[in-house]
């Protein structure tokens, strides 16, 4: 059931039509008034001030316009209320209550701030009364990075600021990859330019242009072949052309994409797409300087909070950590709020971490009777104060002790973890008020080292006091001087000629490149450690052996770390996979994770919006709020709009989480103000989202309707003005270069599903759409948990970018799908497409009840006549192959005929990623999923032309070495796919919980075998897949029997 705080009023998802609104004067007159649902506040103040001529004081009002309503918000929040044109039902109210007052303070920038709680949500609204210096100072410094981004963006040329708007989408590759290359007569690509004339009348000139013709070029030619029926000489032509062809911009027909830099055609995504597909690019011809004035300038407002003075805290007198003699202990005192039962005592487990490396032993307290925590108990730890490396963290839990069956149970009832340095450097002391978290699912160990730090905002979560030793002051970590100074002095003792190459022996050398070239999982050997510590100068002349050092280190001794320190000052650039892999959770140092960011920010704008996904988890791992990696992600984001966009996106979909709410909130705040007039874009958006949000919700209270009755209530509701107004005329959340018109309200339709998705349909307002795309098709989920179908589709799009480099264009098909908040998101429609099991019910009972296998070759053939049969086969050839590497590689279970889809050009694709890394179904305990993959009769049949014996054809024969070789070539990138999902286990993916969970892909990429073996592993699954496509036909059989 849904929380009575969700929806427009307290107490309803969507508000009743009319409703009594008391509205409060300032002259403490109260006058009720029966408003409708959807009345603007300009309507309702108007209503207000007619209706006060007939009460007593009327007189002492001011003009409407000298007031503003306030109220208070479901959330608890007093919000003033600028912008009348909103609707009642979309201020969210706690009760129908407004209060009219007079606006006091700067009201431009209040508006904004309205609009930024608008956008970010959460605890937004809560930032301007924390009195947390961290938070303070990082609202202030981060302003800096937000300002110097808008400057940039202004001090540029028009065509920078377009660029921000309109980021050209480039391949990283220079060079067209050879099998489009192969596409391609002697590098000529055919292209069709249109043009609307002042009356709206359309024309169109196609041209063949070479591939590395820039797109100024392209207007040229364009301008020649309208020119050419003109009267005037040849001479004349060309210079008219050349004089107009730099008032001209090319854009890509359908979508808000312009060919903006002089980069040649064939760099374009969109140009390399229609090689591929073998489609002319359709591009249309836009007046520069009518694109350049309707960019919105960027109105950067300085908030009044930047203004005041920032506040000083007492100087303290300061020790250094090294100048401190003594071992860390720790007092746990008592705890309270813990709320446990049939335990027999309780104690608390504490450890020191860096990482996810225990620095010593941990310490457990006595065991105490559950109804009285307290323990009053001093902790020794084996840990010499000046010996805490800068990012060390204290974990507690609070553990049970129960006695089941002769034999000790233990387990954590909550944990927390604290940063044993705060923000300034200094060393935590006095007494600490720990508010805990609850164990996560599938947490085993007693602590959870990887957890965020800092208090759970929940004041009813059990609490833990412990007491830190106090100092004669406060005592600082040391400034990098004072740590090169120490090596200095170190190094010469402990070093023993390390430096000197000579005494690099060649077997050393080569056993260094061993452990280098490991996998990111691989534990390595004490052995081993001692050796890469040895050879350390030899790892400085090898890069990206860095993680490999970081891991040989000694965090718990300051020897070892200050002599890092002093090596990593001067280390050489990284590669990008190696910078994403310091990112993780292994590597907590800030000084490593800085570097790490100056090295990623040489990414492309391309390579960076692969990645966002990961870097925007791995801010979790940040133990302070001002940190590298969320300046460089914030700066670029508003350098370019998509990035933006997303990134936006990724932190707004997790502010219902409290323990990164703050944190990205904060962020958030940041970026919404460095964003200027495109904040209201992005209110649209988050307005739009709400909207089917408690839509979706109502439908779901509606359990008693009919199939038809709830259908007919959608319908109504997406009549009501208030609905057309949010959900018309907003950039797509799955592609903000796409822009969704008018609503197709009557083919908007529910999905026959528990959790009813709304299948949502706009127009593509484009004066050319279509030319692409008349219309968006995307399905709005309310309920379903996202983000794992969103980390399988990115991950298979990376994957497919790693073919396409290499030449290989496995026509995958990653459609776009966005999570944006708790169990809540949206996911493209694939035009054209039907899901195996629906093919299969075309051609009658047998075919669906998997035992006629050639239904599906019939419809792909009935699809494509002539020639393009050859080419869909091709196609699906291709697209099965990748599939089935993919899934295989990626552990993807719960395939069945309606996961499985097709569309009309013969590309297949797979759908509904509920389960990955090996966690299949089961029934009655047995493994529903036999084969490694999905290779059945069906597919061989269309792979093989629809041969009688389809594996014994040559067709069958190319398609394995197909697969073979895409699979070689990720074996080739294990490293990054197994970085790529390390940097995600602090999303809380329920099937991605454990380092454990990352051992599948392991298995599958085979990261330890040499390609020869990993090959033959390979093609063992690969004949076990289509010697066992029986098993899954009997599967499908039974799934289609049910599903009939």
């Amino acid at each position: 059931k849904m929380p009575p705080s969700s929806g427009e009023l307290w107490g309803y998802p969507i508000m009743p039509n009319t409703i009594m609104v008391d509205c409060l004067l300032p002259t403490g007159i109260i006058i009720p008034l029966s408003c409708s649902r959807d009345a603007t506040l300009e309507s309702i103040k108007e209503e207000l001030w007619e209706n006060a001529q007939k009460y007593p004081l009327y007189r002492h009002l001011g003009e409407p316009s000298s007031y503003i309503f306030v109220s208070i918000t479901r959330d608890g929040d007093k919000e003033e209320f600028y912008d009348e044109y909103r609707r009642l039902c979309d201020l969210h109210l706690f009760q129908p209550i407004l209060k009219v007052v007079e606006p006091k303070g700067n009201t431009e920038e209040k508006k904004l701030n309205s609009e930024i709680r608008l956008a970010v949500g959460g605890c937004a609204h809560e930032f301007d009364n924390m009195k947390d210096s961290e938070v303070i100072d990082f609202r202030r410094n981060i302003l800096s990075v937000c300002k110097d981004a808008v400057d940039t963006r202004n001090t540029g040329s028009e065509e920078c600021r377009a660029s921000y708007v309109y980021p050209p989408e480039i391949e990283s590759s220079e060079e067209l990859p050879a099998n489009l290359e192969r596409k391609l007569d002697k590098g000529l690509v055919m292209v069709c330019v249109w043009g609307l004339s002042d009356s709206g009348e359309k024309q169109k000139h196609t041209l063949e242009v070479h591939k590395d013709t820039v797109p100024e070029a392209v207007i040229r030619e364009a301008i020649l072949k309208k020119l050419k029926c003109s009267r005037l000489a040849r001479e004349e032509q060309v210079a008219l052309a050349q004089e107009h062809q730099h008032h001209y911009l090319l854009k890509v027909c359908g979508v808000n994409q312009y060919l903006l830099k002089t980069y040649p055609l064939c760099r374009y995504k969109y140009i390399r797409t229609c090689i591929a597909k073998g489609d002319i690019p359709q591009l249309m011809l836009m007046l520069k300087d009518a694109v350049y004035k309707a960019i919105p300038p960027s109105n950067y407002i300085t908030p009044s909070y930047v203004r005041r003075n920032p506040s000083l805290s007492a100087t303290q007198p300061t020790v250094s950590l090294y100048k401190v003699d003594e071992s860390f202990r720790v007092k746990i005192l008592g705890a309270s709020y813990v709320n446990v039962k049939d335990v027999d005592k309780i104690y608390v487990r504490v450890g020191i971490y860096h990482g996810t490396e225990s620095l010593c032993p941990f310490r457990d307290t006595e065991h105490v009777v559950h109804s009285n925590p307290k323990w009053d108990e001093t902790l020794e730890f084996q840990m010499y104060i000046p010996d805490i490396p800068r990012s060390a963290r204290l974990c507690v839990s609070i553990c049970a002790v129960s006695q089941r069956k002769k034999r000790e149970e233990r387990c954590a009832i909550a944990w927390g973890n604290v940063s044993l340095f705060d923000y300034k450097s200094v060393l935590l002391s006095s007494r600490v008020n720990l508010h805990l978290w609850p164990v996560p699912k599938g947490m085993d160990e007693l602590l959870n080292p990887l957890g965020s730090t800092g208090s759970n905002p929940n004041r009813e979560a059990p609490c833990l006091v412990i007491e830190l030793d106090r100092f004669s002051g406060q005592v600082v970590f040391p400034s990098m001087e004072q740590i090169e100074e120490y090596a200095s002095f170190v190094s010469p003792l402990q070093s023993l000629g390390e430096e000197n190459p000579e005494t690099w022996t060649e077997v050393e050398k080569e056993q260094v490149q061993e452990i280098i070239k490991r996998d990111p999982l691989s534990e390595i050997s004490e052995q081993d450690k001692m050796l890469l510590w040895k050879m350390r100068y030899y790892c400085y002349t090898v890069p990206n052996s860095l993680p490999k050092l970081l891991d040989a280190s000694k965090w718990n001794s300051r020897d070892h770390v200050a002599q890092l320190y002093r090596l990593l000052r001067k280390w050489k650039r990284v590669s990008p996979e190696t910078a994403l892999e310091l990112l993780d959770c292994k590597y907590a140092d800030m000084f490593v994770r800085k570097y790490a960011v100056e090295w990623l920010d040489g990414l492309s704008d391309e390579l960076l919006s692969q990645y966002l996904l990961q870097l925007v988890q791995v801010l979790k791992y940040e133990p302070y709020l001002e940190n590298d990696l969320g300046k460089f992600l914030i700066r670029r984001s508003l350098l370019n709009y998509n990035i933006g966009h997303f990134f936006f996106w990724h932190l707004k979909s997790e502010m219902h989480d409290p323990s990164v709410a703050v944190r990205f909130g904060l962020l958030l705040e940041g970026f919404c103000r460095g964003i200027g007039t495109h904040l209201k874009s992005v209110v649209r958006q988050v307005g739009a989202l709400e909207k089917l949000t408690q839509l979706t919700d109502s439908l779901k209270e509606r359990k008693d309707d009919t199939p038809k009755e709830r259908l007919k209530y959608l319908t109504e509701q997406f009549s009501k003005p208030d609905f057309l107004e949010a959900l018309q005329h907003f950039p797509s959340p799955l592609n903000n270069s796409c822009i969704l018109g008018d609503l197709i309200v009557n083919e908007c339709r529910i999905l026959d599903s528990a959790k009813k998705p709304l299948w949502l349909l706009w127009k593509n307002p484009d004066h050319l759409a279509e030319q692409i795309l008349d219309h968006h098709e995307i399905i709005f989920k309310n309920g379903d948990d996202l983000r794992q179908d969103m980390l399988t589709l990115q991950v298979i799009r990376i994957m497919d970018s790693i073919w396409q480099k290499e030449g290989l264009d496995l026509r995958m098909m990653p459609y776009a799908c966005l999570s944006t908040g708790k169990h809540v998101g949206m996911i493209e429609v694939v035009r054209n497409a039907k899901t195996v099991m629906n093919i299969q019910k075309k051609g009658g009972r047998m075919a669906a009840f998997q035992v006629d296998s050639t239904q599906l070759h019939k419809w792909i053939k009935e699809k494509n006549r002539g020639d393009r049969y050859k080419q869909a086969i091709e196609t699906f050839t291709l697209s099965c192959a990748g599939y089935c590497v993919a899934t295989f590689i990626l552990g993807i279970g719960d395939r069945n005929p309606d996961n499985i889809m097709v569309n009309e050009e013969g590309q297949i694709f797979h759908i509904d990623f509920g389960h990955f890394l090996g966690h299949f179904k089961k029934k009655f305990g047995i493994n529903r999923e036999r084969v490694p993959f999905v290779l059945t009769e069906d597919f061989l049949h269309v792979i093989a032309k629809g041969q009688e014996n389809p594996r014994k054809s040559k067709e069958f024969q190319s398609f394995q070495e197909l697969c073979g070789k895409a699979y070689l070539l990720l074996h080739r990138h294990a490293n990054l796919l197994i970085t790529l999902f390390t940097m995600m286990l602090s999303t809380g993916i329920p099937e991605l919980q454990s380092i454990d969970d990352i051992g599948y892909l392991r298995k599958t990429l085979q990261v330890e075998k040499s390609e020869e073996q990993a090959l033959e592993y390979f093609q063992n699954q690969f004949f076990e897949a289509y010697g066992g496509a029986w098993t899954t036909k009997v599967d499908w059989f039974f799934h289609s029997v049910k599903h009939f």
